[in-house]
């Protein structure tokens, strides 16, 4: 018997506007709450890093923007991978030679939960070229998941874009608007440090 799909995915069904999501501002007020569970708790510079600098995360950072450009990841993977990394670099001190591997890691856990199609751990090792192999990705991601203690979730400045967007009346003016708002909010996880009140508030100026 041959098995064939005919999904036609031009005539893919969207949903439409929610007015129970947003109209009613209850939905920010639990984003906002929600938020706070998963901010990086510290200045892991300055309180548990003895070995990586600044410079060092917004180079580790801008690969993973890259990798999540190249490979067309959806929005949502960026911001949740570098929470988890920052959120991991909060309880655990690792040495500048670990720093893209754990990258590599936090985009591997990241696609599983926020994509329809995970990140192939090859394909990160080969991102890497290939200084990390799929051993040490699969060992390090039981090493971030056991140091958060699974809660690997959180609250990121991209889920905040529509909320905005949807409440202005300039919101539908341009096509363009929520791709840029998603750009800025981009760069702004992959500076020297992060701050997640900043990247919001640039959110809601998108």
């Amino acid at each position: 018997m041959d098995l064939v799909c005919n999904e036609n995915s031009t005539a893919t069904c969207r949903a439409q506007r929610d007015r129970a999501i947003f109209e009613d501002v209850r939905v920010i007020n639990n984003l906002l709450n929600e938020e706070m569970f998963a901010v990086p708790k510290c200045d892991y510079f300055q309180t548990v890093q003895d070995d990586i600098q600044p410079f060092m995360r917004k180079v580790v950072t801008t690969w993973m923007l890259e990798v999540c450009e190249e490979q067309m990841c959806e929005d949502q993977v960026l911001p949740l991978a570098i929470n988890i990394m920052d959120r991991f670099l909060c309880v655990c001190c690792i040495k500048r030679q670990q720093l893209q591997l754990l990258g590599a890691t936090c985009l591997l856990i990241a696609s599983k939960l926020r994509s329809t199609n995970m990140l192939p751990i090859d394909l990160l090792c080969a991102y890497t070229d290939y200084s990390v192999t799929s051993i040490h990705v699969m060992s390090w991601e039981l090493l971030v998941l056991s140091k958060l203690q699974w809660n690997v979730s959180a609250v990121t400045g991209f889920d905040y874009i529509d909320q905005v967007i949807e409440r202005c009346g300039w919101g539908s003016e341009s096509s363009l608007l929520r791709r840029h708002a998603h750009t800025l909010v981009s760069i702004c996880y992959t500076g020297k440090s992060f701050d997640s009140s900043a990247c919001k508030n640039m959110s809601y100026r998108s």
